[in-house]
């Protein structure tokens, strides 16, 4: 066991793969923000979406700090939270027709909350109406009535945002993307949440202690699986906004993804 100081830097190939799967979310980033270069925002569901993107970038990154820095054993928060990234970008972007309305959903659900909790201040209250009518005037007709009965029929928080469109992320995962299923059962709720959870990316969970130390064979198995999640959720985001490069992603997969099986 590595008991000397860190950092402890990725092996190449995992640098490589981490550096590759970035350079692809940024380029579909970049792409999908030139189209409303001439517009503050932009349409509901590009909010929602450039929002998701850069939330996963961002945990795939801090996946690799904290691999690097001898904390591979807490990564599996940052994955559980890629997973549920995905399932939102899903959940905005599987259905043209409904995409602003599920982008009113995603960015509005947390003001709905908020202008029905009683203990809201007065101040906060105005805001959030504020915030709330900003969004509701950015939508048609249609999906505008759509949001006036989802305000006025709050009752408590739904158990997700994109409820009850869809009923879970596993469910999800298991029926829209079964290429994933490997890495949900890893990290669902029932598995993240339990003692193995805590234990699943320690290279010595025997000899779990407090200390940040060295997890080789753990820190690939965080990369592969953060990469993997990031390049789905860029992937999906640039099927619906335009600028996915099929072959781009198949060349990741078949050429850094797929050969790591079993190496950990």
């Amino acid at each position: 066991m590595e008991k000397a100081d860190g950092p402890w830097p990725l092996a190449d190939d995992l640098a490589k793969l981490h550096d590759l799967v970035i350079g692809y979310g940024v380029h579909i980033q970049t792409i999908a923000a030139e189209q409303y270069q001439k517009t503050a925002n932009g349409p509901l569901s590009h909010m929602a979406l450039s929002h998701l993107h850069r939330i996963a970038i961002v945990n795939h990154r801090a996946v690799r700090a904290l691999c690097e820095a001898g904390w591979t054993p807490t990564t599996p928060t940052m994955i559980r939270t890629l997973l549920d990234i995905l399932v939102s970008t899903y959940a905005v972007a599987s259905e043209p027709e409904n995409s602003e309305y599920m982008g009113f959903k995603y960015l509005g659900t947390g003001l709905i909350e908020g202008i029905n909790d009683p203990d809201t201040s007065a101040e906060l209250l105005k805001i959030d109406n504020e915030e709330l009518n900003k969004l509701r005037k950015q939508l048609k007709a249609a999906d505008l009535k759509r949001a006036d009965e989802l305000i006025a029929g709050y009752k408590k928080p739904p158990p997700y945002w994109y409820s009850p469109e869809i009923s879970s992320p596993g469910t999800a995962i298991n029926q829209k993307m079964p290429q994933l299923k490997d890495i949900w059962r890893a990290f669902c709720g029932s598995t993240h949440g339990a003692f193995i959870g805590s234990l699943i990316f320690s290279d010595f969970p025997d000899a779990a202690g407090i200390n940040p130390e060295q997890n080789p064979r753990k820190t690939r198995n965080a990369t592969i699986a953060s990469s993997r999640l990031l390049l789905d959720i860029s992937f999906a985001r640039g099927q619906f906004e335009g600028g996915a490069d099929l072959a781009e992603y198949k060349h990741i997969v078949t050429t850094y993804i797929l050969p790591q099986r079993g190496r950990a």
